[in-house]
């Protein structure tokens, strides 16, 4: 079988920015058959609603240097993202290392939500970010089913859910230990949807491995952290200020 290759296929192949800078430019397909794809200035609008208002929110508070935020997340969002890191490779070699655009944008905009907005649950978030219509459905939603916050940062395969997940442990712990009157967790469980990703899940998080291994932790704070994580065939954990449960979603259910 034979394919036909062009060069308009091979720029299609071409990024238009690195994968820590911000997205300045999207493709979009060409009426014209075998044409190259269109490329248009700014950022691809998200089809939600909800996400276009937050993302244009917490973009402008970012571009301020993060106004009105706590000195604890000011610390951890200026060393994650404003600081030169290297991490080692597998042959024993530093090289350079940036979080993703994708993984710094989740991290800030669930920083921004909880200490800029006060965002507790999703009928608060429908009806500070939502028009008329979101807002009228945020008054369907049952109280009794919307008593805490439930965010969902959306990341394409491959482009490091887990950091995002390592960043917002982090950034919960140091929060509720440095931080009065904070109401954040020092405690998490992080369930696999399979045993694949359970796998690759433990090999990141066992004894604390991409806490260490990732530029997550500030050099000052590092004896602060005392953070044990539990994998599920392991009994429960002895720590008192910190732990990670990592298990499988098949053992929340009985068989």
């Amino acid at each position: 079988m034979a394919f036909e290759v062009n060069e308009h296929n091979l720029s299609a192949l071409e990024p238009l920015f690195r994968p820590w800078e911000e997205p300045t430019q999207y493709r979009m397909p060409n009426p014209l058959d075998g044409e190259a794809a269109l490329i248009q200035p700014g950022r691809r609008p998200s089809k939600c609603p909800l996400v276009r208002s937050i993302r244009a929110q917490v973009d402008q508070w970012r571009k301020g240097g993060y106004p009105g935020v706590s000195d604890t997340s000011r610390t951890l969002l200026n060393f994650w993202f404003q600081s030169e890191h290297s991490v080692t490779d597998g042959e024993g070699n530093a090289i350079p290392f940036r979080y993703h655009w994708a993984q710094r944008e989740a991290i800030e905009t669930v920083v921004y939500l909880y200490e800029m907005r006060g965002v507790k649950n999703v009928a608060e978030l429908m009806f500070e970010f939502g028009d008329d219509t979101i807002a009228d459905l945020a008054l369907g939603i049952n109280p009794d089913e919307d008593r805490w916050a439930r965010n969902c940062c959306k990341i394409a395969t491959g482009g490091g859910k887990t950091k995002v997940m390592s960043l917002a442990i982090v950034w919960s712990y140091f929060h509720r230990m440095y931080q009065e009157g904070s109401d954040l967790a020092q405690h998490f469980v992080v369930i696999a949807p399979n045993l694949t990703v359970y796998e690759r899940l433990k090999d990141d998080f066992e004894n604390c491995a991409i806490f260490f291994n990732d530029p997550l932790l500030p050099p000052e704070w590092k004896p602060d952290f005392q953070m044990q994580v539990v994998l599920q065939e392991e009994p429960g954990g002895s720590s008192t200020t910190g732990a990670v449960y990592l298990t499988n979603i098949h053992r929340l259910y009985e068989n």
